[in-house]
């Protein structure tokens, strides 16, 4: 009886210094550690279409800064060359600041829902008060689509600024640079060929595509 007694507490002490089938190095077998989060985390939600996200929690769009008036009305226009429509709810416009980064404090946000067509152009007119909200709006430009959005903030023409295209989080996507006084009264600074070029002077065409002045 008392060799049984000795072997019983040999087994208790070996048990509590660990036995169980959660035996390897890190596994602690409980749920909501660290490995199982970054796990989760990193695998992403598939799909690397137009506004979806892809491997590693990337976000790609096929929508691009398409062109910029910096001079006598303030707007950029945004298109989709892509061959399917793009989501751009929650994506974010800015400038850049005084460091040339994207200015997010003062982004606008697009509204869940906003798509855009491909081959369709989005209006973004700047230099909006606060109040008046993201939009879409119908008071917009003279000879332009009949819906835009509103920014707050406008590019500079004599600085020259940057406008970005940003995800949800932050993440850049696109951007098209407005040189320093790039273009003159009457002119834009868009990308030629339309959607896909680099950027040149162009005539201003908003919701259209673009052309040479």
């Amino acid at each position: 009886m008392g060799h049984l007694r000795l072997a019983m507490i040999c087994v208790a002490a070996l048990c509590a210094a660990g036995c169980g089938s959660g035996d390897e190095p890190g596994d602690s077998g409980a749920p909501g550690t660290d490995a199982t989060t970054t796990s989760q985390a990193s695998s992403g939600s598939g799909g690397n279409g137009p506004g979806g996200t892809g491997a590693g929690g990337d976000v790609t769009t096929t929508v691009v800064v398409n062109e910029i008036s910096a001079r006598g009305g303030d707007w950029i226009e945004l298109g989709n060359p892509g061959p399917a429509a793009a989501d751009l709810g929650g994506f974010g416009l800015c400038d850049s600041d005084d460091l040339g980064q994207c200015n997010t404090s003062d982004a606008l946000r697009f509204p869940q829902g906003t798509q855009l067509a491909p081959g369709a152009y989005l209006l973004v007119v700047g230099d909006q008060a606060v109040e008046a909200g993201p939009g879409p709006h119908t008071t917009c430009l003279s000879g332009g689509p009949s819906t835009c959005f509103y920014a707050t903030w406008k590019v500079s023409a004599s600085r020259g600024e940057k406008v970005f295209l940003i995800s949800p989080n932050n993440q850049v996507l696109t951007e098209l640079e407005y040189p320093i006084e790039a273009a003159a009264d009457g002119q834009t600074w868009g990308r030629l060929p339309d959607l896909t070029g680099e950027g040149a002077v162009t005539a201003p065409t908003p919701g259209a595509a673009n052309a040479a002045p």
